[in-house]
């Protein structure tokens, strides 16, 4: 776990130095005007829907029940840490927006986000949250093999959909994604690395 957060990390610290550089930023445009490009109707409902799903709008209900859920099985420090690590990631987030203070791409958006772009919200908050969400099912409630898997694969690929959804739709460079990637799991391995480490503790005391 510690290796990847340091992976993890450097990948969000070579974006954040790289983005300001000529040729990082002549690449962000070009694969932005690529998917401006290739917009097709049926292609624009779809990825909207799936950056629905990468916002607030979505992912608060969601875990709030989930979080509601794990109450009822009493599963208190699962429900406690979902929760924040939803409100944390989004701090963070927020604060590494103003940061950077990098404008978002000034083509033809299919609709005006506000705030700053790098590193995308979107994208860091559902790698954070929706990795979690995935790591509670398989650890508490899914014991099958192939059934583990189908929950991993799928929490990748939805992760995965919203970051292209957010430059899909014009409102997000490349890196602005990979760097929201990269921050949303290094704070989804750091968060989830205190909860082991609690949840042992506390599942010790309870059996003394």
């Amino acid at each position: 776990m510690r290796k990847w957060f340091l992976l993890t990390l450097l990948l969000f610290i070579a974006c954040a130095a790289a983005y300001p550089l000529k040729m990082i930023t002549g690449l962000d445009e070009n694969v932005t005007l690529i998917f401006e490009k290739i917009r097709l109707p049926f292609m624009t409902d779809f990825f909207l829907i799936i950056s629905e799903i990468g916002s607030i709008k979505f992912y608060l209900p969601v875990s709030a029940a989930l979080a509601a859920f794990f109450i009822l099985k009493r599963k208190v420090l699962d429900a406690l840490f979902l929760l924040a690590l939803l409100f944390s990631v989004r701090f963070l987030n927020y604060h590494l927006k103003e940061i950077f203070s990098r404008e978002r791409p000034n083509f033809n958006a299919v609709y005006e986000a506000s705030h700053f772009s790098f590193p995308s919200g979107h994208s860091m908050n559902s790698a954070a949250i929706y990795s979690f969400i995935c790591y509670l099912l398989i650890t508490r409630f899914i014991h099958k093999k192939n059934q583990k898997q189908a929950i991993i694969i799928s929490t990748m690929l939805l992760i995965a959909l919203i970051g292209i959804s957010r430059i899909y739709l014009g409102v997000h460079f490349l890196t602005d994604v990979i760097a929201g990637f990269s921050a949303g799991i290094a704070w989804f391995i750091f968060v989830t690395t205190v909860f082991d480490k609690i949840s042992k503790k506390f599942e010790n005391n309870r059996s003394i």
